[in-house]
């Protein structure tokens, strides 16, 4: 559920902070809110999914310097941030003219809180006003789904009473139609073609998209209010299409394979079920595992995405996880799987889902390996890296290494003997020299990339690397030390996620 930008202005509340608009104003007039969100964190761009209010104090913000604030700007426009609030108010200056042209260019809606207000007291009435609509709108949502049973188990399969049924109850034109989009039944008011404004989810019957139901919006109904009502119906929908929808042979098979490799079955099996689809034995594949975050219907949107972006796939759905095989050629596999990675990410960039590919296998009769190592890097989270919410396991073999194989207690030690003292000042200085030192190790020693990630000027990088050799006994390059550093690092970071978290 959203709400428009335009109405969380003209809240009481934040009228107190007498708001003013002064970039993007007429993207204010469209933008629309998908939830409240403050920090001061100038790394917190990565960690938002799009559609989101940001409210900042602007302290560490307006103290950096031009570039780093053009940057930070630009990290919130790429994330389809809604629109950043900065409250000037404490900080006793105003925005200057460079960050306002900045934010201009980005493309990202720019309010000034001229007076201060608690950000708690926005985020709470906002969000609020959000989770009551998603209440309200699976309220609405099953209390259709009742009717649609009632009449399903008094008139029988037939799709045309129930598609009538969601009409009158919606008050809205509905379509089902089939994946290549011809209609199958239609009811209520439908718009000409050349308006197709419409929202659409899939009626999944046996893990196979068998149709999708297509909500014409009209005045005055969210989409967003459509979409979560929809994603509630389709379930007793499909109940309605099994009886005359039959999968074919071959989606009944790679059904069976992708359930046997879910399900970690033997090698025998899996390849038996192989040799039934048609697919060769000896092809380097790869899985990929995605999972949902919030109320956001996964298989559609992801599925698409995936069957654009990697040939051949295919997929499977279990509970709250969507799985997919991915083939790939035998020569070149590591430059297709980087591009693949790519173009996910492109494709996914506005989904709120979070996917892990898993190591590539030089045979599909391996891929319950690759999937385990996708669900175990899924479940770590990104240590070092945040680009795009499609992850790499490559990206985490250290962090996979250590969950695996190495006790709490043999971790401990590790990085008590490597980092011991540099941990300590950190937790005595509330310091980030670890996550800085991260960030350093990552870019591959390249204190000005490392600094850009940050949001640091060179020379506070350069203070904080100084800071962090001394406590380490000295600059560890070229020395026998980088290897071990590094190993440490990664695991300290990801040893105290589930602190930081809390």
């Amino acid at each position: 559920m959203v709400i428009r930008l335009t109405e969380v202005l003209e809240s009481e509340l934040v009228k107190q902070a007498n708001p003013r608009i002064r970039a993007g104003k007429e993207l204010v007039e469209t933008a629309q809110v998908r939830w409240v969100h403050s920090s001061e964190v100038l790394q917190i761009a990565p960690l938002l999914r799009g559609e989101e209010l940001l409210l900042t104090g602007g302290s560490a913000l307006l103290a950096l310097k031009p570039a780093a604030q053009h940057d930070y700007i630009r990290s919130l426009a790429e994330r389809h941030v809604s629109a950043l609030a900065i409250e000037t108010a404490s900080v006793g200056r105003p925005l200057s003219a460079d960050l306002v042209q900045a934010a201009e260019e980005a493309g990202l809606p720019l309010i000034e809180f001229q007076k201060v207000v608690p950000f708690v007291d926005v985020a709470e009435e906002v969000n609020r006003r959000i989770v009551s609509q998603q209440v309200m709108a699976l309220q609405a949502a099953d209390s259709v789904s009742q009717r649609i049973a009632e009449r399903l188990a008094s008139s029988g399969p037939a799709l045309q009473p129930l598609l009538e049924l969601i009409t009158e109850s919606l008050q809205i034109g509905v379509q089902l139609v089939d994946a290549n989009g011809e209609v199958l039944e239609a009811a209520g008011d439908l718009p000409g073609d050349s308006t197709p404004d419409y929202t659409e989810v899939d009626v999944l019957v046996g893990g196979i998209v068998a149709a999708k139901l297509r909500m014409h919006s009209r005045a005055g109904v969210d989409k967003d209010y459509l979409k979560t009502v929809g994603e509630r119906l389709t379930n007793i929908l499909a109940l309605a299409m099994s009886q005359r929808h039959r999968p074919t042979l071959a989606q009944i098979a790679d059904t069976a394979l992708m359930r046997a490799i879910v399900a970690g079955a033997g090698a025998a099996q899996i390849r038996e079920l192989c040799r039934t689809v048609g697919l060769d034995l000896g092809r380097p594949v790869f899985m990929l595992v995605f999972h949902s975050f919030g109320m956001a219907q996964l298989q559609g949107v992801t599925e698409q995405a995936l069957r654009r972006c990697c040939p051949g796939v295919r997929t499977h759905m279990d509970g709250e996880n969507l799985y997919a095989l991915v083939p790939l050629r035998p020569n070149g596999t590591m430059t297709k799987r980087s591009e693949l990675l790519e173009d996910l990410r492109a494709a996914l960039a506005d989904t709120p889902v979070a996917g892990v590919m898993g190591p590539t296998v030089t045979s599909p009769v391996k891929a319950s390996w690759s999937l385990t190592e996708a669900k175990l890097a899924l479940s770590l989270g990104p240590a070092t890296e945040f680009r795009g919410n499609i992850q790499d396991s490559e990206n985490l073999v250290v962090e996979r290494l250590g969950a695996r194989e190495l006790s709490g207690a043999t971790i401990e030690r590790l990085t008590q003997e490597v980092l011991g003292e540099l941990m300590a000042y950190d937790r005595r200085k509330g310091s980030s020299l670890l996550e800085t030192l991260d960030q350093w190790l990552t870019f591959g020693c390249n204190s000005t990339e490392a600094a850009k990630a940050l949001f640091l000027e060179r020379q506070t990088m350069h203070n904080r690397l100084t800071r962090a050799f001394d406590l380490l006994g000295g600059d560890p390059r070229g020395s026998g030390k980088m290897a071990g550093l590094h190993l440490a690092v990664r695991l300290a970071r990801t040893s105290l996620a589930p602190e930081i978290m809390e």
